[in-house]
């Protein structure tokens, strides 16, 4: 066999320095030049990779974009359809805190409550001419969601005994409602911030509950059907359960 005496001592070197102890570096930018070796061979790995020729783009791509999303946002895209006409809770109440009861005084369990979105209304004893148009207003509302009628259900929360005219009126025009009983103190204070001068549970205002059981939106008569309609719809198109 015959040995190439220049590549032998080359390598001879190399275990030299092993043996007395040298560190050799982990990356080494030198290039192992062999005697005989046409093809001199760099030992770091980064220094032959090449350099990605995107990546300036890709920075600056990702300061413009959102500049540019916000031009197109603001001057070709309607704003006001991502705006709710309904006032959100702030914070949400979850209506296990209304402690709500049956008609034998026992506390209605939040399985039966829940599973459904519903249309809060609060009524007393009697209900005046605009409790009256709120009220029909929440039956044309849910009337008007069509196919989606049946994700969404009424209910009436009594502070006290319907009188003689509101039993009446229930009878002949709300035959499908839920009704249960509530106490204005306790659903005041589980509000608690939510409520305020002229706006709160006993000026015919109507509350959003999701399927959940998280009250989370209300809207006062003053604000129109078409407003309160809009809001639902999108609700119930944006939700996947109920």
């Amino acid at each position: 066999m015959v040995l190439d005496v220049d590549r032998t001592a080359y390598y001879l070197s190399c275990s030299k320095y092993k043996t007395y102890g040298y560190k050799m570096n982990e990356v080494d930018t030198h290039k192992d030049v062999i005697p005989g070796d046409d093809n001199p061979r760099v030992n770091n790995p980064i220094a032959t990779s090449k350099r990605n020729p995107y990546t300036v783009w890709f920075v600056v791509i990702a300061f413009i974009a959102p500049v540019a999303l916000a031009y197109i946002m603001f001057f070709f895209v309607d704003v006001k359809s991502f705006v709710n006409h309904g006032e959100i809770l702030n914070p949400i109440v979850h209506i296990d805190s209304f402690k709500l009861k049956d008609d034998k005084n026992e506390i209605i369990p939040q399985e039966e409550l829940t599973y459904k979105w519903r249309l809060i209304s609060f009524v007393g004893k009697q209900c005046d001419e605009q409790c009256e148009t709120r009220l029909y207003d929440t039956r044309q509302i849910h009337t008007s969601l069509g196919k989606d009628q049946h994700r969404l259900m009424r209910m009436f929360v009594h502070f006290e005994p319907a009188g003689e005219s509101l039993t009446k009126l229930i009878e002949q025009t709300h035959p499908n409602v839920i009704h249960v009983n509530g106490d204005v103190d306790t659903i005041n204070g589980a509000l608690g911030s939510n409520i305020r001068e002229n706006v709160g549970i006993i000026n015919n205002e109507t509350y959003i509950m999701d399927p959940m059981g998280n009250v989370m939106m209300r809207f006062t008569p003053e604000q129109s059907n078409k407003e309160f309609l809009y809001d639902l719809k999108k609700l119930l198109k944006a939700s996947q359960i109920g």
